[in-house]
């Protein structure tokens, strides 16, 4: 199983443009709610979209990209889909808003792989699609204005959810996991409690904590599978 972390590539350019009203404006229960963002969530983008954005890289915002190369991996074994591949179709989407858009990445993603994408809210839907050997990535969203501590992230992440055990854990890759991440106050509760475990790079999380990270996120969940 192939495990790609983000913070390994300081040296990928990830290049970035301006977001567009309409992914303001799909994102902005995100914006109002995530600790720190309320100025953005006031303030719609100025600059015209698609503007060029100092460049990034994909240690700061590749977290979408290394999900992918990690579903291909999932659903393609012995695939050569790589961070480039993904680059590809972020840049030919224009899915490249400081990090990745999947409502524009997903299908053109399924289309190149020949998979089957669905966009959800529904965690039912998560299991009937891993159930039938697909995977789902996960949209999550860090801290928030209410107090709440993001689990897998500080602000903004994709996660990879790709098995579920027999006690309903998920199984999850995390491409910005770090040896002390999850040692953090906030997390380590949910460790201590046995919500959360950290086996390795695998993570098992209860489905309440991932649709508590996804909740203000539309869609939350994207699927792929096999044709």
């Amino acid at each position: 199983m192939k495990f790609v972390n983000q913070l390994d590539y300081p040296h990928l350019m990830y290049k970035r443009i301006q977001m567009t009203p309409e992914f303001y404006e799909k994102n902005k229960a995100l914006f109002e709610n995530m600790k720190g963002f309320k100025a953005m969530a006031s303030n719609a983008p100025t600059p015209e979209p698609g503007t060029p954005l100092p460049p990034g890289n994909v240690e700061k915002g590749g977290c979408g990209l290394c999900c992918a190369v990690m579903a291909a991996d999932q659903l393609t074994p012995n695939t050569d889909f790589s961070l480039e591949d993904a680059l590809d179709i972020s840049y030919a989407t224009k899915a490249n808003f400081g990090g990745t858009d999947y409502d524009l990445f997903g299908p053109a993603f399924a289309e190149k792989m020949n998979y089957d994408f669905k966009s959800t809210n529904s965690l039912e839907d998560v299991d009937e699609c891993i159930k039938t050997g697909g995977v789902a990535v996960a949209s999550v969203m860090g801290d928030r204005e209410d107090g709440h501590i993001g689990v897998f992230t500080h602000g903004w992440h994709y996660i990879l959810v790709f098995a579920k055990r027999p006690d309903g854990k998920y199984a999850i890759l995390d491409p910005s996991q770090t040896p002390t991440k999850y040692d953090e106050p906030g997390r380590k509760e949910l460790v201590d409690k046995g919500d959360l475990i950290v086996d390795g790079n695998i993570l098992y999380s209860t489905g309440e904590i991932l649709l508590e990270e996804v909740k203000y996120l539309n869609p939350g969940f994207f699927l792929f599978r096999r044709k």
